[in-house]
């Protein structure tokens, strides 16, 4: 019987004679050959056992050696042919103690890069401090601080003749020698992270990632830029509304193949020094997260965060799909009236959830249904008494009736974000890369937009007065009224991914944690935002305690009134993306977390425990639905999205 993947992959990358490496979110790794097709694993860990593996994020291949670290810092030695483990060093040794605070821990993070030069490995470990490895006998060397305080490491690049550049996710790029840890040229090159930064061996020059964008482009637009020895920026195309993650070169550097969170692979000609996009592929199951060529055959291996791999030939033609069952839960919202039901945004459209209590203070989930009926992947959902509105990937906003009864689905003009039901339930607003546009919602007829924003719009809402709001990537929170005049502005200092109106009080979450505003008022009213290593997806409010996750795999119990932080958990399975709340039969509060893997995850909050706030109870895992489409190639970008 063929081997197949059960956990998500979370890295991949090519093998010399052909064929990829992949590593998943419990840290195993996996032989695949050029179809996809999977020939030999490491052993796979159940998630049920304790500690199971936490999710690989960083992966290099050097000669007969496969180096993995994790997401808290750990740092792994595989032989590359047999995937026997061979070295593992535990991420809370691998440092210098005399550099960190009294019982600090590894923070973990999403580090992707491992450098390999002259028989040494180097990478940053769960404390930002620079680690340096024998890469034969995987022994410690060095471990210090990085020239720069508070760097966090990214990428490595070691292809350049005589020279070394490292990247970090604050923008920099540092161009020197790793021999000698001495990186004289630093420059300034994004405002925000590098994911990737790679030697055009045809050009003799640096192409790197943007996840930021700069100047007046800053959280608007991103894309990559190519860089010289010397540090000076050469060119940038700016292509993307969302965070760029991976980018790859064909083996004779005459394609450059770039990808992210807006689901596009760009296709770049890279024959003549010029930055030309040549295509863009689309169609993908998922946002991209990370790029493989294959050495010979130029076949190029596209991974989506959801796990799913798709090959397209060389010209961005789909010729194969790993066909990886995934799943994930996107959103959680009580049905109104539902008497503990919750409505679940999932992979593959959208499950009812109830609440089950047989035995007093032992609340379960139980699936009580899952409409399946072709919406795919659900990014938001907004249940009502008698079906739900979502939003499906990429662009569509429908309704459901009655089980899976589409009572309409339209199609919008930009990628969609989130969707908000006005106090009177008749229109919905949603936030789109193009700006809001309002929809009629028994009918979803459009009936209004508000465009002339300076950045996509992320979030929407409607405050009690009928006001629509709209947040945009750049930060910037407006309030419109009937005839779309400006009533309100202010700043949120970051993107959002979520809002929520609350009579006169507004909740963001985002970039910066958790933020609370009052409608008209000039300042930020609350904000909750200690620990948390990245951004945070979603808030609960339960009995004076704010409960929020992040993209970091943490759920964090804060006091409503001070702020103060009272529980963490950094343990979750995989990204967490939602979260809601509820009381058992005793009162207890119990939250309920998912995310990525189809998991929901039950916690009680006990605020008497001084050692364990945030309990875990249990979890239900939703059922999985293998990916199913192809891809489509889209006609050649114009010139005015290339600059």
């Amino acid at each position: 019987m063929t081997p197949t993947l059960t956990e998500r992959i979370t890295r991949i990358v090519s093998r010399p004679d052909g064929g990829l490496l992949a590593a998943d979110v419990l840290g195993n790794v996996h032989l695949l050959d050029t179809d996809l097709r999977v020939l030999a694993s490491s052993g796979a860990t159940s998630r049920a056992q304790d500690p199971a593996g936490d999710p690989v994020f960083a992966m290099a291949l050097a000669g007969r050696w496969l180096i993995t670290r994790d997401k808290r810092g750990t740092v792994s030695r595989w032989d590359a042919a047999t995937l026997r483990l061979v070295d593992r060093l535990d991420a809370a040794a691998t440092c210098d103690r005399s550099l960190l605070m009294e019982g600090e821990e590894p923070s973990p993070t999403m580090v992707r890069g491992i450098g390999v030069f002259n028989g040494k490995v180097y990478l940053s470990n769960g404390y930002f401090q620079l680690v340096v490895l024998d890469l034969d006998t995987f022994a410690v060397e060095r471990v210090q601080p990085w020239s720069q305080k508070f760097a966090r490491l990214e990428w490595f690049c070691t292809d350049a003749p005589g020279v070394q550049a490292v990247s970090d996710r604050s923008g920099k790029v540092y161009i020197g020698s790793l021999d000698d840890l001495d990186f004289p040229i630093v420059s300034q090159v994004d405002s925000s992270n590098i994911h990737r930064l790679l030697y055009d061996g045809r050009h003799g020059r640096l192409w790197a990632t943007l996840d930021g964008g700069t100047g007046d482009d800053r959280a608007i637009r991103n894309g990559v830029a190519t860089v010289g020895l010397d540090g000076q920026v050469v060119e940038r195309s700016l292509f993307a509304r969302n965070d760029v993650e991976a980018m790859a070169f064909s083996p004779d550097y005459s394609k450059a193949y770039v990808g992210g969170f807006d689901g596009e692979l760009l296709i770049y000609d890279n024959t003549s020094p010029q930055l030309r996009i040549d295509k863009r592929v689309s169609g993908f199951s998922h946002q991209i997260f990370d790029i493989a060529v294959d050495t010979a055959g130029g076949a190029v291996h596209v991974l989506g965060q959801d796990g799913e791999i798709a090959t397209v030939d060389p010209d961005g033609v789909f010729i194969g799909r790993l066909g990886y069952a995934r799943q994930c839960a996107w959103d959680i919202r009580p049905v109104p009236g539902g008497d503990g039901r919750l409505a679940v945004a999932t992979d593959d459209g959208a499950a009812l959830v109830d609440v089950v209590e047989r035995c007093p203070g032992h609340p379960a989930l139980s699936l009580a249904a899952h409409d399946t009926g072709g919406t795919g992947f659900t990014r938001r959902v907004l249940p009502t008494e008698d079906g739900w509105f979502g939003i499906a990937w990429p662009r569509e906003v429908l309704r459901a009736e009655g089980g899976d009864r589409r009572a309409w689905s339209v199609q919008l003009p930009g990628i969609v974000h989130t969707l908000a039901l006005s106090p009177d339930g008749t229109r919905l607003l949603a936030a789109c890369n193009t700006g809001g546009i309002e929809l009629d919602a028994r009918t979803g007829r459009e009936t209004g937009r508000i465009t002339g924003l300076p950045a996509s719009a992320w979030v929407s809402g409607y405050l009690p007065d009928g006001r629509r709001l709209l947040g945009t990537r750049n930060g910037l929170l407006r309030a419109y009224d009937e005839a779309g005049e400006v009533t309100w502005e202010i700043d949120l200092g970051g993107y959002p991914k979520r809002l929520d109106v609350f009579g006169e009080r507004i909740r963001v979450t985002g970039s910066g944690g958790v933020k609370e505003y009052l409608a008209d008022a000039e300042k930020m009213d609350r904000q909750f935002v200690e620990l948390f290593d990245n951004t945070v997806e979603n808030a609960t409010l339960i009995d004076g305690t704010l409960c929020a996750v992040s993209y970091g795999m943490q759920l964090g119990a804060f006091d409503y009134e001070t702020g103060e932080l009272i529980g963490f958990v950094e343990d979750l399975p995989d990204f967490t993306k939602s979260i809601a709340s509820f009381h058992d039969s005793t009162g207890a509060p119990v939250i309920v977390v998912g995310g990525r893997g189809g998991f929901l995850r039950l916690y009680r909050l006990d605020r008497s425990s001084r050692e364990q706030v945030l309990r875990p109870l249990r979890e239900l895992w939703l059922p999985r639905t293998p990916v199913t489409g192809t891809l489509e190639v889209k006609a050649e970008a114009d010139s005015a999205d290339t600059r």
